[in-house]
């Protein structure tokens, strides 16, 4: 059985995750800088990010 350490997800520095955001994400560095304007922590989960960037992706555009 795993322990809740080991369940829990690495979180990564947003200037590292953005650099990759193409591979991770499939997404431009402009779309996930978007996404994540709001953010206000250094780091973060590939999930978080990934939830993000797919809230970002369904606003509706005024």
């Amino acid at each position: 059985m795993a322990t809740k350490k080991e369940r829990t997800e690495n979180a990564f520095y947003i200037k590292d995750l953005r650099e990759h955001s193409r591979e991770l994400f499939g997404v431009r560095p402009e779309v996930f800088d978007g996404a994540l304007f709001h953010t206000e922590k250094n780091r973060i989960t590939k999930s978080e990010a990934k939830k993000l960037i797919d809230q970002f992706l369904q606003k509706e555009v005024k």
